[in-house]
């Protein structure tokens, strides 16, 4: 057991603790704020403060821990060795850098609360965080950080550490409409057709009338395909390989309106391919967009009367969260798990972690139930890449990501299986399923 000497505890020590040591590195720790408890603890410990009680390890508190709300803070960049680091330490710190509060920063998105600058779809850039301007945007920086840890700290391996852990590579496909061009409304079909027209795809255009026509199958209607590495899975006497892989698909039910314009709820074959997929992976709801507290709860209550089960699994159209709002909302319904924290165009971890983390509000200064799973890599952004371009970004994060035993989640755009395309994303699907 590690016990850790920290008397001014507060909840974003607890919470970082917690995340650190029981989630990330499974081992028991204890926190006191008695010298004498601490003094004679014969196993792995060390202090956590503005300065040390004597010659015991000692990792600097630069304070963000102890403080309420937001404020701005400086982040100059040093060198851990060969990792970034910022909050440095002074000179007697067992760490040359707090840790734990630069460890929180990113965790929670604190840079997120400030204003900023928004791309189109009014989303947070990733070329405004910290991580992509000092370079670390495609490492899970925190991982990495508590890895070292754990060996100059706590003198134990990291691999050992996290042998219960299983890695999980997860497939999660954003399914914003289920047709292309079938059951998507007659306003919405003529602004394709023509479209098509303008840009002189004339063969695209012809295609579009024969799906009409049901001369054709609709580009979209891939569900099965998509399907059959899982299933291949799913059949493989090696139980480790099926716990290894896993895929969730988020669809739209959703009003329509000039920003949803999918294939309505009120769809019955829409729902019946919900409830097929459902026999064979995890099914989740995409909320709308520009989506308010009233379509949360309208979407939330709609996906359990379609699809007969409760709602666990969530994520936002195209990935815009703003913080901490729409992870407020979903607080607030009975939403355990969300999937929308990434970039969609950049590679990388945009919580600087490869783990799953509750959600912890800056503005009441407490850790939710609601879990986030962030994912590293957006097909969106290796999309229009030679397929050994894409084939060598996804290696690139995936081995980063089995370096620290974590978790390896790819996101897609239903429409990136558009048959009527040139797209290496089902072969870059096979590869992440069948490693």
């Amino acid at each position: 057991m590690i016990l850790i000497y920290c008397p001014d505890l507060t909840s974003r020590k607890q919470y970082i603790f917690k995340h650190i040591f029981r989630r990330m590195l499974e081992v028991e720790y204890e926190i006191t704020g008695e010298l004498n408890v601490f003094v004679g603890h014969e196993g792995t410990k060390f202090s956590y403060g503005d300065k040390p009680l004597g010659e015991e390890t000692f990792i600097w508190s630069n304070g963000l821990l102890s403080e309420h709300g937001i404020d701005d803070h400086d982040i100059d960049i040093i060198q851990w060795d060969d990792l970034p680091a910022f909050f440095q330490a002074p000179e007697r710190s067992d760490v040359p850098f707090d840790i734990f509060a630069a460890s929180f920063y990113l965790i929670t998105r604190y840079e997120e609360y400030f204003p900023q600058v928004k791309d189109d779809l009014g989303r947070y850039s990733p070329y405004e965080s910290i991580a992509y301007k000092h370079d670390f945007l495609r490492e899970p920086l925190i991982d990495l950080w508590i890895k070292k840890f754990s060996q100059v700290v706590l003198k134990q391996d990291f691999n050992s550490l996290s042998r219960k852990r299983t890695p999980k590579r997860t497939v999660a496909i954003e399914v914003a409409t289920f047709n292309k061009y079938r059951k998507r409304g007659l306003i919405v079909n003529a602004t394709l057709f023509s479209r098509h027209v303008r840009n002189l795809r004339l063969n695209r255009a012809w295609k579009q009338i024969k799906t009409l026509l049901n001369l054709r199958e609709d580009p979209y209607d891939n569900s099965d395909e998509i399907l059959v590495p899982i299933k291949k899975i799913r059949f493989d006497r090696s139980r480790a390989k099926k716990n290894r892989a896993d895929m969730v698909f988020f669809f739209h039910l959703g009003n329509y309106n000039d920003f949803n314009t999918g294939v309505t709820y009120k769809s019955k074959s829409y729902v019946e391919a919900i409830k097929h997929i459902a026999d064979y992976v995890k099914v989740g709801l995409r909320f709308s967009s520009n989506t308010s507290s009233d379509d949360v709860y309208q979407e939330e209550k709609r996906f359990e009367e379609l699809v007969k089960r409760p709602l666990q699994h969530t994520m936002a159209a195209n990935s815009k969260i703003s913080m901490p709002g729409h992870y407020k909302l979903l607080v607030d319904t009975k939403t355990m798990e969300d999937y929308s924290m990434g970039y969609v165009a950049e590679p990388g971890f945009r919580a600087s972690t490869s783990l799953p983390f509750y959600f912890y509000d800056l503005d009441y200064e407490v850790q939710t139930p609601l879990l986030i799973h962030p994912y590293c890599l957006h097909y969106n952004t290796m999309a229009l890449q030679t397929r050994s371009g894409q084939q060598s970004i996804l290696k690139e994060i995936q081995e980063v990501v089995d370096n620290v035993h974590g978790n390896f989640i790819v996101q897609f755009h239903y429409e990136h299986f558009d048959r009527d395309i040139k797209s290496h994303a089902l072969e870059i699907l096979e590869s992440i399923i069948d490693e």
